[in-house]
């Protein structure tokens, strides 16, 4: 089944805390997963971040990054910026969040995510992995 997924459920694959089971469990069940071109740099700045707190090193860093390209790139989809604008105008998001949430309304499916914002918002298209 198709879903979209925020990088911070995406980031679990990479840098798990909590919810790194989870996140595991589902990739393995289905790896039919769509993101908006800007989970590439969400997922780097989180590596910085990181990066500057000491803990990570910049080769895991790096290698973190090339291993999600390649996986994740084939499954990125370019997002119209009018469409996410509007939404998060509406909808009192982020514009940032407006494009994870639209990708989901356009493909009519899920998005996974554990923003409690977007949780709270997008009830229709917005699950908690493992709920």
């Amino acid at each position: 089944m198709t879903v979209v997924v925020d990088t911070n459920v995406l980031t679990e694959l990479f840098l798990p805390t909590q919810n790194g089971d989870v996140v595991q469990r589902l990739w393995d069940a289905d790896r039919d997963w769509r993101l908006p071109q800007l989970w590439v740099c969400e997922f780097r700045h989180v590596h910085l971040k990181y990066l500057r707190a000491g803990h990570l090193d910049l080769s895991t860093a790096l290698n973190n990054l090339a291993l999600a390209e390649e996986a994740f790139m084939p499954l990125t989809v370019s997002i119209e910026s009018a469409g996410a604008l509007q939404l998060a105008h509406s909808h009192g998001c982020s514009s940032y969040d407006a494009e994870f949430v639209l990708l989901a309304q356009l493909l009519a499916c899920p998005l996974l995510t554990f923003d409690r914002k977007l949780l709270q918002l997008f009830p229709d298209v917005a699950v908690k992995p493992g709920s």
